[in-house]
């Protein structure tokens, strides 16, 4: 006979994950999936749960800085597994604003069990001294000192707010956190292969969930509650739509390949945009779609074969040095080149934390590479299209300059795919390239950069 699985609560089960963020360096949404998927919670208890460790980890920097103000040694001598319950107990206090007695109680619930019954004392104590505090003194202000706010207070690393201070105003730096530390919901992208936006819409909300469709590319839907696993949801399961940001299924109709066409997809898992091409092309045509890494690679297959699309075929390979039967082989390419992934934010809240100046350079240097192989592939008369999901020049903009300035068979093409959903940006995708950012008018939008280029017959 097999056991009955323990059922856990949201708190234990943010614990579980957090845990796994904080020791073995996992990735958030990676550590939150694999807890959800072993113990399979009531919606609800998955919802708080996912906001607790996506919250507690985006707030890591305030957090510890409240935190260290009710210590009396430093916050790394502390127990870990108590550091991951005070930091998820803070965040429900200062963030989410819980019942003080429930998040109290629960936190030294969750000391005794999985730290010591030695720290309930110590649990208990800081989190009072916390309750008893005036909460507008914990934090620096902006009218103080801009950098102290928005390193602690928005809880940004260092190296990016200077970056953000250099390359931005102070207010758009600040809207920039201000946008990476809020909610807009899942975005996801209808599989028109197998249904409407509007059908989808309807199916959601019979299932109990709370969408809408959002503007930009027409198959988006955002989800803004109902929804615990999203991965247990049998729509998804059964194909009907994928999870996709606004902004990057803007990519796929900047493209715009044609039904027939010979598409080659580099960098694609996990799939998202490669699945979005082949419903663009009515799964009529052949995408080759690539990755280094072969577990990467199953992700796109396992999209592919979930959405029904027949014509994407994946590989595991440098996309830098393809073999030689691509070379003018495509009508169209897409590079959606690695970076720094500062445009989304938003939805990693790891990512802020993985990240540091260096990288900046040494992506820039890998997708140059990766867009000059991406050129031998183009057919004469051919398109390719260059995205990354941040907003720094020195990946976006100074690529496509010095690649224009060193290949004059390219130009860029007009965003004709585009201006029917960016309207008012009708200016910037004649030129062929636009930078989306984050804390713009279309705020909805992440951080996003888009080039077409056409080759010279």
């Amino acid at each position: 006979m097999v056991a009955k699985q323990q059922e856990l609560g949201a708190r234990s089960l943010a614990y579980l994950a957090l845990r796994q963020i904080e020791k073995d360096g996992a990735y958030a949404n990676i550590a939150l999936k694999q807890v959800l998927n072993q113990y399979h919670p009531q919606p609800r208890e998955a919802r708080l749960a996912a906001e607790l460790v996506y919250g507690t980890t985006r707030m890591r920097l305030a957090v510890d800085h409240i935190m260290r103000q009710f210590l009396n040694k430093p916050l790394s001598e502390l127990m870990p597994e108590l550091k991951i319950i005070l930091r998820m107990s803070i965040y429900q206090l200062h963030y989410l604003k819980v019942e003080p007695y429930a998040a109290v109680n629960e936190g030294v619930s969750l000391t005794k069990k999985y730290a010591s019954p030695r720290l309930a004392g110590l649990a208990n104590a800081v989190l009072r001294n916390y309750l008893r505090a005036d909460k507008q003194l914990l934090l620096p202000a902006k009218e103080n000192n801009l950098r102290e706010y928005l390193h602690l207070t928005l809880s940004f690393p260092q190296w990016l707010v200077d970056y953000l201070l250099q390359h931005y105003s102070p207010a758009e730096a600040e809207a920039f956190c201000l946008h990476a530390n809020a909610h807009h919901g899942i975005a996801i992208r209808t599989n028109t292969l197998k249904t409407s936006r509007d059908e989808l819409l309807e199916l959601l909300a019979s299932e109990g969930i709370t969408a809408h469709a959002a503007g930009y590319a027409p198959e988006t839907i955002i989800i803004s509650g109902g929804v615990g696993n999203i991965a247990e949801l049998a729509l998804f399961r059964e194909g009907y739509f994928i999870v996709q940001g606004l902004s990057s299924q803007l990519v796929g109709h900047a493209l715009s390949p044609r039904p027939g066409s010979t598409v080659l997809d580099l960098c694609a898992a996990p799939g998202g945009k490669s699945t979005h091409l082949a419903a663009l092309m009515n799964n009529q045509g052949t995408i080759d779609a690539f990755d280094l890494h072969p577990h990467k690679v199953e992700l796109i297959k396992d999209n592919a074969q979930r959405l029904d699309m027949q014509c994407i075929t994946s590989h595991a390979a440098d996309s830098r040095c393809l073999p030689e039967r691509y070379q003018q082989a495509a009508d169209y390419v897409l590079l959606d080149a690695p970076c720094s992934g500062l445009g989304v934010l938003a939805s990693r809240s790891d990512s802020r934390f993985r990240k540091e100046i260096a990288n900046i350079e040494a992506l820039a240097k890998l997708s140059y590479q990766l867009l000059e192989a991406a050129a031998t592939y183009v057919k004469p008369g051919g398109k390719l299209c260059y995205s990354t999901c941040t907003i720094t020049n020195e990946e976006n903009s100074a690529n496509i300059r010095r690649f224009l300035a060193e290949h004059n068979d390219f130009a860029l093409a007009p965003l004709q795919g585009l201006m029917p959903l960016l309207p008012e940006k009708k200016e910037q995708l004649a030129s062929g390239e636009i930078q989306l950012m984050p804390f713009a008018a279309d705020k909805e939008l992440e951080g996003f950069y888009i080039a077409l280029l056409e080759k010279r017959r």
